[in-house]
């Protein structure tokens, strides 16, 4: 070996270390992936979370009480790790907790929502004045949202929320909405598509209303049209095979007419999450979303009349201030009827600065707990009950690649249920397995255990 690789190599291996702990939704894991990209084109290595690291950033999530918990819980854990390290700070809880982190003393940066484009630079700063720089120049294009691998990856079409829900933080945390320019969005698909990811799960806080500040009529539907248009680098076969994931939809925003329009672009994946929050119409009222019970029935129709197993999945909020036993029950109600493919639970957590915070009649916490419990466990069988229901069904699904233990393929269908298919249920066992798609029939013992479905009992 050469002096100069010698050289070369031990600037590689000296080269400051940074890991990313991220929390909350997909926007924020987009957002990290983005940051892990462009630290990597800097020069800087990237460790797992937990791994000894020069400088820790946590991705915060604010939804929640129980999210603002996980975030500083995170901090003390990276500072564990590492007391010498750098702990920065990204995401939504800075923006709404500066004042406590800044009496964290294990914090040492916070960055704020104006200053997040530049979270790469001002880390690398950070570690230049501790000499910890990176060992590689810059080079070549960074691919935006890039997760692990060339399967799939995250395209951010917008930032913020103009809502307002009245138990609702994030309008305060990510402020109003700031959309991509359609030719920015469509650059980026462009580059991941030539890089081989086969699918994009396109995200915002609040995608439904893309394009309103620019001015733009049916945005959503227009970028999303000219997206499933873009075909990409042809394969062999003369066609290069993608598809798109859409993240949160909001019944706020958008109706039957318009989610089935969407549903039936080419490459849409048919699973769409469409925030319930409540099945009750007086709660619904209360929170300040303008949409009835009977309204949402109507989306759900209007999807289930494209693909009748359109997987459709939701968030409920439970203890809603002046929610009653019999608001609960509706809501319940409602849950139970809906077929749902997945319902994530959330006990009402008072949110300083919002609405339902001095709103009266705070539901007891034993009251609330009760209630998620059984929504939670209604959600459970409702999980269940749809898996249950694509039993037999072929579905073109997306394999990853190898599981640990070799003897399986991890894949997603596009519905999004997770599957680990035995190498001898594929056309070519072994052939062509990572990275690519199949027509999958369904069974029991293929559905993976993040799908939901409870293990076999015999």
């Amino acid at each position: 070996m050469t002096f100069r690789a010698v050289r070369y190599k031990m600037e590689r291996m000296n080269r400051a270390q940074i890991a990313i702990y991220t929390l909350g939704c997909k926007v924020n894991q987009q957002e990290s992936a983005s940051l892990a990209r462009e630290l990597g084109r800097m020069g800087f290595a990237l460790v797992p979370p937990g791994s000894p690291a020069d400088a820790y950033v946590i991705n915060s999530c604010t939804v929640t009480r129980a999210a603002d918990s996980r975030t500083r819980q995170r901090i003390r854990q990276a500072r564990a790790h590492a007391p010498g390290a750098i702990i920065a700070v990204i995401g939504c809880y800075p923006q709404v907790a500066a004042e406590e982190l800044a009496r964290m003393d294990e914090v040492d940066l916070v960055v704020t929502s104006e200053e997040k484009e530049r979270t790469a630079e001002i880390l690398a700063a950070a570690l230049t004045k501790r000499g910890r720089g990176a060992d590689l120049v810059r080079s070549g294009e960074a691919i935006p949202g890039a997760l692990g691998g060339r399967t799939r990856a995250y395209v951010k079409i917008e930032d913020g929320c103009d809502r307002n829900c009245a138990y609702c933080v994030i309008p305060l945390a990510r402020g109003r909405v700031r959309s991509r320019l359609p030719e920015e969005v469509i650059r980026d698909v462009e580059l991941l598509l030539e890089n081989g990811y086969k699918e994009l799960v396109v995200t915002g806080i609040n995608m439904a209303l893309y394009g309103r500040d620019l001015g733009m009529k049916d945005g959503l539907y227009s970028l999303l049209e000219r997206l499933c248009a873009i075909g990409g680098r042809a394969d062999e076969s003369g066609f290069r095979e993608y598809r798109l994931r859409l993240g949160s939809l909001e019944p706020t925003v958008i109706d039957a007419e318009a989610v089935s329009r969407i549903a039936c672009l080419p490459r849409i994946c048919p699973q769409f999450h469409l925030s319930l929050q409540s099945g009750c119409g007086r709660i619904l009222r209360a929170m300040g979303r303008p949409y009835a019970p009977q309204d949402y029935h109507a989306i759900l129709r209007a999807l289930r009349g494209t693909d009748p197993r359109f997987a459709v999945t939701t968030d409920v909020i439970v203890g809603f201030p002046g929610e009653t036993e019999e608001d609960f029950e509706e809501s319940h109600a409602f849950v139970e009827q809906a077929e749902f493919a997945r319902v994530h639970v959330f006990r009402y957590s008072r949110r300083p600065g919002t609405a339902a915070a001095s709103m009266p009649d705070q539901v007891p916490a034993a009251s609330a707990a009760e209630r998620c419990r059984r929504m939670t466990a209604t959600a459970k069988r409702s999980m269940s009950g749809y898996l249950e229901g694509c039993i037999g069904q072929v579905r073109r699904t997306l394999l990853f690649g190898p599981d640990k233990s070799g003897r399986g393929i991890l894949g997603v269908t596009d519905t999004g249920i997770d599957v680990c298919v035995p190498l001898a249920m594929l056309p070519m066992p072994g052939a062509g397995a990572a990275n690519a798609f199949v027509d999958l029939m369904l069974e029991r013992n293929i559905f993976a255990a993040s799908s939901g479905f409870p293990a076999s009992s015999e």
